[in-house]
């Protein structure tokens, strides 16, 4: 079964956003980077 098949397409929109914040480069997920991304996407707290 192919796998880009078993992905949403919310799933495939992330995938196209995170492409397009890294300029077409596949950067591996370091953990600072895993980071970074949950501090941008959290709720910010008034």
């Amino acid at each position: 079964m192919d796998e880009t098949s078993d992905l949403t397409l919310n799933e495939r929109a992330w995938l196209r956003f995170l492409r397009e914040v890294s300029n077409g480069r596949d950067p591996r997920p370091t953990l600072r980077r895993v980071q970074l991304l949950r501090r941008l996407c959290a709720p910010r707290r008034g």
